[in-house]
């Protein structure tokens, strides 16, 4: 869910990223966090995240709420 900038775009040239999936990386560990509110504007980009998961046979967790400028645990 990014997309490439246009040519002469000030921002990073390589991509912009969706505001509800956003790559992270959590105790050293490389994740993609979804917010559940792209299923409210696009169900179809929710059940393609979702079954790109599934079948490339990634861990899927759930959690209540994600803040990632909050510290995290050594």
């Amino acid at each position: 869910m990014a997309t490439f900038r246009p040519p002469g775009d000030s921002g990073d040239p390589r991509f912009t990223y969706s505001p509800y999936v956003r790559p992270v990386l959590i105790a050293k560990v490389k994740c993609v966090v979804i917010d559940t509110r792209l299923g409210d504007l696009d169900p179809r980009a929710l059940d393609f995240v979702m079954n790109f998961a599934k079948d490339n046979s990634l861990p899927i967790e759930e959690a209540c709420e994600f803040n990632p400028a909050a510290p995290t645990q050594p």
